[in-house]
């Protein structure tokens, strides 16, 4: 049996993809590899479609054939029940949060355990453990709507490794915040992956790129 740490967890392999009724590609024979435990940074400016790769990563676009790969299994090729066990192993980080408003700040972090059915205990102790880690107890009995935008994505990293996912990815979760709180995500991204999570971070903010480069061990992929 192969050893899964020396093959990529997500390989993408000559990916191209066009713009909509255009010549010109958004990016042509994309290669990409993101490892277990890595953490990886793909950076490049505003409407370089970085967010694409990100659509084709959660089979929000359909991969195309011996393009994608999961673990070396051909996404392309992936039934609906394979697609829902694989995004039960991934967590997104939105710059918008994606909280749900209806919800409390608990209710909230705890939404992912939720809908695998994890008991109460278990879902009592891992929910602990994160606000605690995440230094977010002050605030976990709030509606969503008190907190402020550097709160909420807190809370939506809480929620993101609550269950500590296969990998997490973070699509431009600083675009709102300011360079104190930029700074604090980036310490919270770098703390997941201290405890063993895959991050894959999506930013066009060099500073922010420095910033962790500056703490941690990072690859970088440039796409500009």
């Amino acid at each position: 049996m192969l050893d899964e740490n020396t093959f990529p967890l997500i390989a993408i392999k000559n990916l191209t993809r066009w713009y909509p009724d255009s010549k010109q590609p958004l990016f042509k024979k994309l290669n990409f590899e993101l490892f277990k435990w890595d953490f990886t940074v793909i950076i490049g400016k505003s409407g370089v479609w970085k967010s694409t790769i990100v659509k084709f990563l959660i089979w929000q676009f359909r991969p195309f054939d011996r393009t994608v790969y999961y673990k070396m299994d051909d996404m392309a090729r992936y039934t609906d029940a394979d697609i829902q066990n694989y995004r039960r192993k991934i967590w997104i980080v939105f710059q918008d949060y994606k909280l749900i408003d209806a919800l409390s700040v608990k209710e909230n972090i705890v939404y992912p355990l939720r809908i695998q059915w994890d008991d109460d205990n278990t879902i009592q102790m891992k929910y602990r453990n994160i606000t605690s880690k995440l230094h977010i107890e002050d605030i976990n009995k709030l509606d969503c709507n008190a907190l402020s935008g550097w709160e909420k994505q807190k809370v939506a990293i809480a929620r993101a490794m609550v269950n500590n996912p296969e990998f997490i990815i973070a699509d431009e979760p600083t675009g709102n915040l300011d360079w104190e709180y930029t700074q604090e995500i980036g310490d919270l991204l770098i703390e997941a992956n201290n405890s063993w999570n895959t991050i894959l971070l999506i930013t066009h903010d060099v500073h922010l790129l420095d910033y962790i480069k500056s703490k941690t061990n990072v690859n970088v992929f440039q796409l500009w």
